[in-house]
């Protein structure tokens, strides 16, 4: 049975579900989401589901080209389940490698783990290739953090847990969107339990950050909703000890933010931004937290991210206004302001604008734009789009590694 194209996204959920026998509890379960939230979907009462959550509904129903979802052109799902770093398998083998009992062997020296992990952060910073810099340093990293937790005679177990934490915070930023997501889930759970295990309050709020990201991209709004607000709880009432703190309750703050949008929540969202304004624009003007982009900056960074979500693209652009792409302190974080700016264009259909702005992150940090979902599906979209802007896509796909 060939379906109306004009039929919405959610009517075409419920008619695929049905057909494949799927009580709404059961896929909203299968899902991590309600059965009120997916009724919503299905009604238009919420924004139609993100790339990610079509591909996870796409597999569930056994639908192997999303268009069917969409009544776009087609997409296969195959297209969107990441490509993976030429390095990834010696960076899993780090982290599946860590002693189950007790280390042995010479202590590491802190001194020296501390020193090699906050260069790799300056790396991550820094560089636009940041994924294949950070192959070379996250192996032996990993292992010398891994090592000094569990040696028994390491001089100062918390820091040593706090430092992996760290550093396995920092190997989720290189393994997302690679494809692996056990080994993204295996670092966010584990850095978060290594966190509470040391009991350092802003560590544990940086390993919530990342583990709400995986909640987030992974479609689990309800749960990402939950440990933001876990996490808002315990830094709350020490918050104004140090700018680290402030920038750890802020973050949060924006995550709780991003969640309401992406639900559709616009006055929530707005609330949270508000909230996370307030204390982020009091820290100092040259704070930057590497692992979470916390700053001053993050409040137009996030803003746009917001108005995006919401589909208020005028929002978007004056809140991109405000922050020239050239001010944001971190590449990686650059060129992905760049791709959410060029996705408050595509929302308008600007297709020149798109190609632009997706030319100019590739420019300032391929390895953000290829890892990206929503760079691809713009990259895609320009492609399949305009005859006019075909040519453009076309170069698009090849400096990102798709197939155009």
């Amino acid at each position: 049975m060939a379906l109306d194209p004009a039929l919405p996204v959610g009517r075409r959920i419920q008619y695929y579900r049905e057909r494949a026998g799927k009580s709404r509890p059961v896929l909203a379960a299968l899902l991590g989401r309600s059965s009120s939230w997916l009724k919503q979907v299905e009604n238009g009462a919420l924004l139609p589901p993100r790339l990610p959550m079509l591909v996870r509904i796409a597999q569930h129903l056994g639908i192997d080209d999303i268009s069917l979802l969409t009544g776009d052109v087609s997409m296969p799902t195959a297209l969107y389940s990441g490509v993976e770093h030429a390095s990834l398998d010696s960076v899993r083998r780090a982290v599946d490698g860590s002693p189950l009992g007790l280390s042995s062997g010479p202590v590491p020296n802190l001194d020296h783990v501390a020193a090699r992990l906050a260069n790799a952060w300056r790396t991550r910073m820094t560089r636009g290739d940041h994924r294949t810099a950070l192959a070379e340093l996250l192996p032996s990293l990993v292992s010398a953090a891994s090592s000094a937790v569990s040696h028994p005679d390491c001089a100062d177990r918390r820091r040593a847990e706090v430092m992996y934490a760290s550093a396995l915070n920092l190997t989720q930023m290189y393994a997302a969107f690679q494809g692996d997501g056990n080994l993204v889930w295996r670092v966010a759970e584990r850095a978060l339990a290594t966190a509470r295990a040391a009991g350092d309050a802003q560590a544990i709020g940086q390993a919530c950050w990342f583990l709400v990201e995986a909640f987030r991209k992974s479609g689990q709004w309800d749960s990402a909703q939950s440990l933001t607000e876990d996490a808002l709880r315990l830094l709350d009432p020490i918050r104004a000890s140090t700018p680290e703190l402030a920038c750890a309750w802020a973050d949060m703050a924006f995550h709780a933010a991003i969640t309401h949008a992406v639900a559709g929540e616009a006055g929530e969202a707005w609330g949270w931004i508000d909230r996370a304004a307030a204390v982020a624009e009091r820290l100092p003007e040259d704070f930057w937290s590497a692992p979470t982009s916390g700053s001053r900056q993050a409040v137009a960074l996030h803003s746009v991210t917001v108005a995006v979500e919401l589909r208020q693209t005028g929002t978007a652009l004056r809140w991109a206004r405000r922050l020239p792409t050239a001010d944001v302190t971190a590449v990686p974080r650059r060129g992905r302001h760049l791709i959410e700016v060029a996705r408050a264009h595509a929302l308008r259909g600007e297709s020149g604008s798109v190609a632009g702005l997706l030319t100019d992150a590739v420019a300032v940090a391929p390895e953000t734009a290829r890892w990206n979902e929503e760079a691809r599906a713009m990259v895609r979209g320009l492609v399949d789009g305009q005859p006019s802007m075909r040519e453009a896509g076309r170069r698009l796909a090849d400096s990102i590694g798709m197939a155009a």
